[in-house]
């Protein structure tokens, strides 16, 4: 009962949200009312991972520059079945276009083909969905990005010795993309040991406790790579406490709050920077070329909107060029 509560109180919550209701609004919805702005709703995995804050702005920052409406709603930590409850209440609101990054992609399949059903369009953003009726893809080569996170990490390293993967889970698909990247890279060097992944759930706190049971297991460990947005921040916080920063290598993905200050205290070698800003702008503008029928990209488009690797030599002028 507790269960069927909160899920009901949650898309309520997100069915106000997408409305904009207030005692003396319209029963129109804003997506439906010809007098008012095209509604575009973004659902990330999660809200409590600090790469969704940047994804935010970005979506913001186009929205307010192309005069339309758009909405970030998504559960507070990855959780499939909160993602599909609140997909739930947006398809209600017959929004202009969704763009989502799933959590767990079978989960999603059904409402994406009501939306497309309803001649709503919905792009896969961030993380895709295979075997889906999403029109395509915009983000990360996940692969690649792997790769590069992979090579990084080597670097830090010298190319040898007992290295260890955080992943904040094995059900997303660009997370296992990246990790399969990172395997790649790191089978090219045949020094280089992978001796233990660990999943963190995309909570800091969880990956801190699976970085620190790492470190007790292997004490002469090299390097640590963290796959998710989450990940890199616990492992610096497992190295810091057990004052093993730069004597222990580690390389994650994103160059956020938490990522920064682990790179400017010792603890970080290498960020992979993705492009979220950048790439919910541009998600907006896609939507709104479908919607609008002036899209003139194919069905099961990809667009790669690439990586850079940031270290601590290069970090104060990425942060000037961000955006």
């Amino acid at each position: 009962m507790r269960k069927i509560t909160v899920t009901v109180a949650m898309m309520a919550a997100v069915a106000f949200a997408l409305t904009g209701c207030s005692a003396g609004a319209s029963s129109t919805s804003p997506a439906s009312s010809a007098d008012a702005k095209p509604t575009y709703v973004f659902l990330p995995k999660s809200l409590n991972n600090p790469y969704w804050v940047d994804a935010r702005k970005g979506m913001e920052d186009a929205a307010a520059k192309m005069g339309v409406t758009a909405k970030f709603l998504g559960p507070d930590t990855d959780d499939a079945a909160a993602q599909v409850a609140i997909f739930d209440s947006i398809l209600a609101t017959n929004p202009a276009g969704i763009a989502i990054s799933p959590n767990d992609p079978a989960s999603v399949l059904d409402d994406i083909a009501k939306a497309t059903a309803a001649g709503i369009p919905v792009i896969a953003w961030d993380g895709p969905v295979p075997n889906s009726d999403v029109l395509g893809y915009i983000g990360t080569d996940n692969v690649a990005a792997g790769a590069q996170a992979g090579e990084a990490l080597a670097k830090s390293v010298g190319n040898k010795g007992k290295v260890a993967v955080v992943i904040g889970s094995l059900s997303a698909v660009n997370l296992n993309q990246r990790l399969e990247g990172v395997k790649k890279a790191l089978a090219k060097h045949p020094d280089i040991q992978l001796v233990a992944t660990e999943v963190s759930g995309e909570s800091i706190a969880t990956a801190q406790t699976a970085s620190e049971t790492i470190l007790q297991a292997n004490p002469d460990l090299a390097g640590f790579i963290g796959i998710g947005g989450s990940d890199l921040p616990g492992i610096a916080g497992a190295l810091k406490s057990a004052n093993k920063c730069g004597a222990i290598k580690a390389v994650g993905f994103d160059v956020v709050p938490q990522g920064i200050e682990g790179m400017t205290g010792g603890c970080v070698d290498a960020l992979i920077s993705q492009k979220p800003f950048g790439m919910t702008a541009q998600a907006l503008q896609i939507l709104s070329d479908f919607h609008g029928n002036t899209s003139k990209l194919d069905k099961n488009f990809i667009v790669d909107t690439g990586v850079v690797t940031v270290t601590p030599d290069t970090l104060a002028e990425f942060q000037k060029t961000a955006h």
